[in-house]
């Protein structure tokens, strides 16, 4: 009966390394997993087994199952700090099951050894589903898409996963000391609904910060080419006007664009849009950025002193035979450097468009 107590304990952790297991990265094949897991397991359930006045079976010893961040760090590409939090996370749903299981068994049979692994059991297999299809996945959800706000979201994160896991390790401590009730049953499920009330408001929150972002992104970018709108550059040079940096700001407008769409169709001319926004893009990609302002106009904000080379790189479109849907029909721009103090945001707008018409007309002087 002495191997017999340990049992529960070794298929909780079956099913902390089952849950971790779906929950992060393994670096290597599930083989060598699995027999790296095992081995350290076999070792470390080996150690509780000769020291029995130390380790007892009764959940005394949860806290070491910090060890297992060894093996884990080895085998997981994740970092400590996730390994940490989903290992709490684990031992939540886990340690939840062992506690409830030896209070019921307490409760009913105080004597029997073997009913502890068979409420368990039975707890595991009441539980497992919804916890499968509903709680876990949200988890893996939160743990994935966490990494795209502030850092302070992990730290979050791991205090609630710590806090939860320790409080109920403490109730459970607190009640092998004293003798099982009904009563102290309830508190423990009570616990453990709250600590699933939290996974489930923090996945909430994180969905709606989410769905909050990408309704961001799409009210500041234009659909078709991908880049910011008018309204991200109104507010971009906002900003700017208010600080002491130099920037160049640049009005563009595609020549002929009409032309494009009666002899090509729309399809094209929005292809067309597509491939010259691109374009501009990757010329300014390290220096500033291009805006849609509109139909075939487009604006792009230049950090600094434009030089000659990069505007005359754009108004040639070099690159443009690259999966470019019909030939080039140039396009003009007007070029206004910035220094402070600044003018409005409306001022510059105006000045740089009126700049583009002007090299817009002389441009067709020269060819009519």
């Amino acid at each position: 009966m002495a191997v017999v107590s340990y049992l529960p304990l070794i298929e909780t952790t079956i099913f902390n390394f089952y849950i971790l297991n779906r929950c992060c990265h393994r670096k290597y094949s599930a083989l060598k997993t699995y027999l790296i897991f095992f081995v350290f397991s076999a070792v470390f359930f080996i150690i509780i087994r000769l020291n029995p006045a130390i380790f007892k079976a009764d959940g005394r010893m949860l806290f070491l199952g910090i060890l297992y961040l060894i093996p884990l760090h080895y085998l997981y590409a994740e970092n400590i700090l996730v390994l940490f939090v989903t290992m709490c996370f684990c031992w939540v749903y886990t340690t939840g099951v062992f506690s409830l299981s030896m209070q019921i068994s307490g409760l009913i049979c105080p004597a029997a050894t073997l009913s502890v692994l068979i409420f368990e059991n039975l707890l595991f297999a009441l539980s497992i589903v919804p916890f499968n299809k509903i709680l876990l996945p949200k988890y893996i959800f939160v743990l994935n898409n966490i990494q795209a706000f502030d850092k302070k979201w992990y730290k979050y994160l791991a205090f609630n996963n710590c806090i939860g896991f320790v409080a109920l390790a403490f109730l459970h401590f607190t009640f092998l000391s004293e003798d099982i009730s009904f009563n102290k049953i309830l508190t423990t499920i009570f616990l453990l609904v709250y600590i699933v009330a939290s996974y489930l408001s923090l996945y909430k929150i994180v969905v709606d910060s989410i769905q909050y972002t990408r309704l961001e992104h799409t009210a500041m970018h234009d659909p078709l080419t991908g880049l910011a709108n008018r309204a991200q550059l109104w507010k971009t040079l906002d900003a700017l006007v208010g600080s002491s940096n130099v920037f160049s700001v640049l009005f563009m407008d595609l020549d002929r664009f009409k032309q494009i769409n009666d002899q090509y169709g729309h399809m094209i001319g929005d292809m067309y849009l597509k491939h010259f926004a691109d374009i501009a893009s990757e010329i300014f990609r390290d220096h500033g950025n291009v805006y849609r302002f509109g139909g075939d106009e487009f604006v792009a904000i230049y950090h600094g002193i434009i030089p000659q080379t990069t505007i005359d790189r754009l108004t040639e479109c070099r690159e443009w035979d690259k999966e470019a849907p019909c030939p080039f029909n140039q396009v003009s721009t007007g070029v206004l450097f910035c220094r402070p103090p600044h003018q409005s945001t409306e001022q510059i707008l105006h000045q740089v468009d009126e700049l583009m018409y002007q090299n817009k007309m002389k441009k067709h002087t020269r060819t009519s």
